[in-house]
């Protein structure tokens, strides 16, 4: 009986640490998503500035040359 009891507590112990283990596994891919959406949003936004930056740099370049 004492054999039975200890096999279905390692069972038991075994299935919760596979739950456990994709449950965190789960939330690290939820994160890295959540921060590559982040760094494609940021270098989208870096992007247009730079892009705004040069056509307003290129306008003072043309005006200052007349």
């Amino acid at each position: 009986m004492k054999k039975i009891l200890f096999a279905a507590a390692a069972v038991g112990t075994a299935a919760s640490l596979v739950l456990l283990y994709m449950k965190k596994r789960h939330q690290g891919e939820n994160l890295l998503d959540n921060a590559k959406d982040t760094i494609r949003e940021s270098a989208k936004t870096m992007r247009n500035y730079m892009r705004k930056a040069k056509t307003e740099t290129d306008g003072m370049y043309s005006n200052a040359m007349g």
